[in-house]
């Protein structure tokens, strides 16, 4: 009977292991950030739950200075819910090989309002970047919040005097600084 029970704990264990670590994986990695609020660095668009780091242009708005709760933070993807929207689901495809992954988090979402920013920024230029339109003129700041990142494939650094963004999986359009870092053109998506 001894052996009996001795067997069934021994049982139990391996389940009990087996089970915490198929858990532990579905819950993803300890990241810090899971089950705290951030703010949205940049406007962000999705037309399904699940969307990549290539941001295209269209779709649903999540504007930038949304409060989003981090839920969920795996090896290249971060499950989020902004406020007012569904929860999202981000896969880190484009950027993986020039930046990692955690530091594009940290990019993505940041602890101090985005708008602090714009304090002297004119209220139609404000008005711009909220519709996500860049215009001549905008810092490269202010491409970031209107635009996002560009998707580091297409982009490597952000010191680059073009950036190309991806309008949808087949267009492009970009977006080039002069020297002080300020927009003078945008190309049509093509």
């Amino acid at each position: 009977m001894r052996c009996a029970a001795l067997l069934t704990l021994g049982a139990l264990a391996a389940a009990l292991a087996t089970g915490c670590s198929s858990t532990s994986n579905e819950k993803g990695l300890a990241d810090p950030r899971v089950g705290h609020a951030f703010y949205l660095c940049c406007n962000l668009h999705y037309d399904k739950p699940e969307i990549t780091d290539a941001n295209y242009t269209s779709g649903t708005l999540v504007p930038f200075a949304t409060r989003v709760e981090i839920l969920k933070v795996t090896r290249q993807v971060v499950q989020f819910k902004p406020a007012g929207h569904s929860p999202l689901t981000l896969e880190y495809k484009h950027g993986a090989k020039g930046l990692p992954f955690s530091e594009y988090l940290n990019h993505l979402f940041v602890t101090d309002d985005p708008r602090l920013k714009l304090r002297k920024v004119n209220a139609r230029q404000v008005k711009l970047m909220e519709s996500s339109t860049v215009a001549p003129g905008m810092s490269k700041d202010q491409v970031l919040m209107t635009l996002g990142y560009p998707p580091a494939d297409r982009t490597p650094s952000l010191e680059a005097s073009t950036w190309t963004y991806d309008a949808s999986p087949s267009q492009t359009f970009t977006v080039s600084f002069d020297g002080g870092g300020k927009v003078t053109q945008v190309t049509r998506p093509r």
